[in-house]
C-alpha cells in the first residue's frame, strides 16, 4: 500500500475534521478549515505515485471491483465513459456532394421521382450519425450474493447462472449438483458448492504440486483469495464454489489467516457437505437404484435429467474418489460408498 501513495490520503469527515496518512503506519487528525463543508458523508482523496498510474484507469478499477467487491451489499458506481451514436446536422458540402453523386448515377425517371419528393425533403433537415463519448455512473456490483438468501427461495436457473458467473463457464451444461448451506455456532459461515459437469483436462497433471483451489474465500462479502487450498483436500479440488465467513478476521495477511483456528472447523464441515452432495447424485439417479419397488416409483416420475448422472460423475471424477480413499483416512468409509466397479460375469462350458 505504501508503494501506491505518493503524498497523503485523507478522509474529509462531515463534521469537518481531516484524517491524513502517508501509508507509513502513522496518521494525523486536524480540523478542516480549507474545504467546503460536505454536510454529510465522507470524501476520500488518494494521491498516487507516478508508477501507480494504472490505478486511475477505468478498466483497472472495474477489474479490481469485480474481483474483490463484486458481492458487497452496498452499490459501487464508477464514473465511466461509453460511446454512443448521436445524430448531428450534416455539413452542406457533404450534402451537395452526395446529391451530385446521386444525380449522376440516377436515371431520368429516378430524377423525376426525386423532384416530386424534393418538397418533403426540404422540410426535414439532413443529419448524420457520429460517435460521441459520454460519461455516466455505471453500477459495477450488480451480481446478487445468492448464498445470503434462503436456499428454498433460490431457483435452479439462479444457481446455474451463479455457477457460470463464478466459474466463467458459460456452456450449455448445468452443474451436476450443488449444495447451499450455512454453519452457526463458534464458527459462522455460508457456502455454495458445485460439482462441474466436466473435469478440466489438467485436473490430475501435477496433482501434488498444484496448490490452487477452485474454492473462493470471502470474509463479510469481501474477496480474500481463490488460491486458498486450506479449505479443501486435494482430491476435492475439482469442486467449485465459495465460502463466506463472518468469523474470520478481515484485516490480516493471508499468512496469518492460514493459521486461524477456525479454518480447521470450516474445512471439516465443507468436506462433509461435499461428500453428502456427491452421494445425493447417486441417490437421485434412477440407474443407481437396486430396490425394485423404489425404482418403479422413480420411473413413474419424469426424472430424465437425473438418469445416468452418477455414471457421468464417475467417468469424470472417479479417480478423485479413489485418491480420497488413499489420502483421507477420516472420511474413508464415506468415500467407500461412492466407489463403483465394473461388473463381469463368467460362463463355464
Amino acid at each position: 500500500m505504501e508503494s501506491l501513495f505518493s503524498d497523503t490520503c485523507s478522509f474529509s469527515l462531515g463534521f469537518r475534521y481531516v484524517w491524513e496518512s502517508k501509508a507509513d503506519g502513522a496518521f494525523a487528525v486536524s480540523e478542516d478549515v480549507w474545504n467546503e463543508s460536505l454536510g454529510r458523508g465522507t470524501e476520500i482523496r488518494l494521491h498516487l505515485r507516478d508508477e501507480a498510474g494504472e490505478y486511475l484507469e477505468e478498466n483497472k478499477l472495474k477489474e479490481l471491483v469485480k474481483k474483490y467487491s463484486e458481492f458487497i451489499n452496498f452499490p459501487i458506481y464508477l464514473w465511466a465513459s461509453k460511446e454512443v451514436d448521436v445524430e448531428v446536422p450534416a455539413d452542406e458540402d457533404e450534402s451537395s456532394d452526395e446529391d451530385e453523386t446521386s444525380e449522376s448515377s440516377s436515371s431520368k425517371e429516378e430524377r423525376e421521382d426525386e423532384d416530386a419528393e424534393k418538397g418533403e425533403d426540404e422540410e426535414k433537415p439532413k443529419t448524420k450519425k457520429v460517435k460521441e463519448t459520454t460519461y455516466e455512473w455505471e453500477l459495477l456490483n450488480d451480481v446478487k450474493a445468492i448464498w445470503l438468501r434462503n436456499p428454498k427461495e433460490v431457483t435452479d436457473d439462479e444457481y446455474t447462472k451463479f455457477y457460470q458467473s463464478l466459474s466463467k463457464d458459460f456452456g450449455d451444461e448445468k452443474p451436476l449438483s450443488w449444495s447451499h448451506f450455512s454453519a452457526e455456532g463458534d464458527v459462522e459461515f455460508k457456502a455454495v458448492l458445485f460439482v462441474p459437469p466436466k473435469a478440466p483436462q489438467d485436473l490430475y497433471e501435477s496433482y501434488y504440486n498444484n496448490n490452487k483451489s477452485n474454492l473462493k474465500l470471502y470474509v463479510r462479502r469481501v474477496f480474500i483469495s481463490d488460491e486458498f487450498d486450506e479449505l479443501l483436500p486435494k482430491y476435492l479440488n475439482f469442486l467449485k464454489g465459495l465460502v463466506d465467513s463472518d468469523t474470520l478476521p478481515l484485516n490480516v495477511s493471508r499468512e496469518m489467516l492460514q493459521q486461524h483456528s477456525s479454518l480447521k472447523t470450516i474445512k471439516k464441515k465443507i468436506i462433509r457437505k461435499a461428500l453428502d452432495m456427491i452421494r445425493k447424485i447417486a441417490d437421485e439417479d434412477p440407474d443407481e437404484s437396486y430396490d425394485k419397488e423404489k425404482k418403479d416409483v422413480d420411473e413413474s416420475v419424469d426424472n430424465n435429467e437425473k438418469k445416468g448422472q452418477y455414471t457421468k460423475f464417475w467417468n469424470e471424477f472417479g479417480k478423485s474418489v479413489k485418491l480420497g480413499i488413499i489420502e483421507d483416512a477420516t472420511n474413508r468409509n464415506r468415500l467407500a460408498k461412492l466407489l463403483r466397479f465394473e461388473r463381469y460375469s463368467t460362463c463355464s462350458a
